[in-house]
């Protein structure tokens, strides 16, 4: 056999086990939803993917510190629960809704806070301070709807908030010399 002969036969093989990968890989729309294993319920009886759920306590707790509370209103939802949202949204009732299978709702990574509009000081508080947990606003007409996304979401830099005004500095933690 002929080396170009060769060559192309290979490069035929390698473009078909390549196309048989391709093939059985799962659509976007097809991708595996949260798992039931991977969700984690929080006080108030919402659940969210394990991963987000730490990161929204670990932001909880320190929005407390400054004197905000933050409630979900909706964090996990089943397909059916999304489907019927969606459904609601396309007769022109409820709030917008993603098409069931494209919504970080089903995927656990997804909260709808309260938070008072756009001009409240819980959604200044969000603004300023959730990137440092990984979450992000991505639906712009929707001030309540807040997602996980620790790759994407960058965390501030030293000194400033996320929305990247300057902070005052963190004050040196108070030592107290013990006599004995």
């Amino acid at each position: 056999m002929p080396l170009s002969l060769l060559r192309w036969s290979l490069l035929l093989l390698v473009c078909l086990l390549t196309w048989d990968a391709l093939a059985a890989a799962p659509p976007p729309s097809r991708r595996p939803k949260a798992k039931a294993s991977k969700l984690v319920r929080l006080p108030g009886g919402h659940r969210l993917h394990r991963d987000a759920a730490l990161a929204f306590q670990r932001m909880e707790r320190e929005a407390e510190v400054d004197g905000v509370r933050l409630h979900i209103t909706s964090g996990y939802r089943s397909p059916r629960e999304q489907r019927a949202l969606y459904e609601q949204y396309r007769k022109g009732h409820g709030n917008r809704a993603a098409r069931p299978g494209r919504s970080n709702h089903q995927r656990g990574l997804a909260v709808d806070l309260v938070v008072g509009g756009a001009t409240s000081p819980r959604f200044a508080w969000l603004a300023a301070n959730a990137c440092r947990f990984g979450f992000r606003r991505t639906v712009r007409s929707e001030p309540w709807h807040w997602e996980y996304r620790p790759r994407i979401t960058l965390p501030p830099l030293p000194g400033e908030d996320c929305l990247g005004r300057r902070v005052a500095p963190e004050p040196p933690p108070v030592v107290k010399n013990d006599p004995s």
